[in-house]
């Protein structure tokens, strides 16, 4: 394969390619040039490039298992710590992690390895078009059920199942924590420009405002290539505004500030299905995620294949987008707790 041919197999996955990424990618291309393993070490990297965005980060997932590890029951708690005993990393090594905040980045962890997934982190639910509020996943944006909202219910049966082996039920527990955070972010369940992927953001700023077409957009303005994706934005820059994370961990105090907020949520919005979720983060998407000046149906084709746009965001854009972050993560949180109380100890 020619360097050209690779680098237009990169480009167009969906991943953003940062921090250990790059230099593993790097390894490997220089292990492609050297070696004759020139296949395997391109094949690789093409799927270290292009393995999507791990929606939230780790501090975002880590933060909605904290919230649901706090309101499981204790027989609940209980198995998920006896599931999770034997728990490895991704090469193998033994854990140590016993809850759900410690496992909760695990499928983004596993980036690249035979037991990757990389169709079962979002739902390629259509921005432009009318989509019903309960739309069930359907073959045009989830071919053979291969996305989040229609794997998440396979693994909730698994994981209820005590037929199965411990390692099948831990296997499936550790998606379904992942997953319910990942439906959750509003760009894992939209399909323009990639989720955002395609859409680069320079530091906001005071944006102008002006009509955009289908979404009358005044939250940013575009201008030329650059920055990290509107995607990775959502993934981790408002995650951190909106959390703090040290070190990567998530403080207490904000997690008891989303406990609050989970526990203030109404048994209604908590008993949702997973379409739901994935409808109710696709609405966001819409409504004001994409919802940015010069970014807009018109536009479909160039946004999904031509040139990458540069937005700088307002101030409004981010302070609404970080109170967005905080409700679905605490949401998603409240969610979570649900279906394991009900697939570990559904007496209570």
């Amino acid at each position: 394969m020619l360097l050209t041919d690779l680098g237009a197999t990169i480009g167009a996955g969906i991943g953003v390619a940062v921090g250990a990424a790059i230099r593993a990618a790097l390894r490997l291309l220089h292990q492609a040039m050297r070696t004759r393993a020139h296949i395997a070490a391109l094949v690789s990297l093409t799927l270290l490039l292009t393995g999507g965005a791990h929606a939230w980060g780790p501090a975002g997932h880590k933060a909605v298992g904290a919230v649901a590890d706090s309101l499981l029951t204790p027989g609940a708690r209980d198995a998920v710590a006896l599931l999770l005993a034997d728990d490895e990393e991704a090469h193998g090594r033994p854990s140590g992690r016993r809850t759900l905040a410690e496992v909760a980045d695990w499928a983004d962890e596993i980036r690249g390895t035979p037991g990757d997934r990389p169709r079962w982190h979002y739902d390629n639910r259509p921005v432009c078009g009318s989509v019903a509020s309960t739309d069930a996943p359907t073959s045009a944006w989830c071919p053979q059920g291969d996305c989040a909202s229609a794997q998440l219910p396979a693994l909730l049966a698994v994981l209820a199942d005590d037929g199965r082996t411990r390692g099948e039920r831990s296997l499936a527990l550790k998606w379904v924590v992942h997953l319910v955070g990942d439906l959750h972010q509003p760009l894992h369940a939209a399909d323009l420009a990639e989720g955002g992927n395609r859409i680069r953001v320079a530091p906001y700023g005071k944006a102008a405002h002006r009509d955009s077409g289908q979404f009358g957009g005044s939250h940013g303005t575009r201008h030329g290539h650059s920055g990290e994706s509107l995607h990775a934005f959502w993934d981790s820059h408002l995650v951190n505004l909106a959390l703090h994370p040290e070190d990567g961990d998530v403080p207490d105090a904000a997690v008891a500030r989303l406990l609050r907020r989970a526990r203030a949520t109404s048994a209604e919005r908590i008993t949702a299905t997973p379409a739901q979720w994935a409808a109710e983060s696709n609405r966001i998407a819409r409504d004001f995620a994409l919802n940015i000046d010069g970014v807009d149906c018109a536009q479909r084709s160039a946004l999904d294949t031509g040139d990458e746009p540069r937005v700088t965001l307002s101030r409004a854009y981010v302070a609404q987008g970080r109170q967005i972050v905080e409700e679905r993560l605490a949401l998603a949180g409240a969610r979570l707790a649900r279906l394991i109380n009900a697939a570990l100890d559904p007496r209570e």
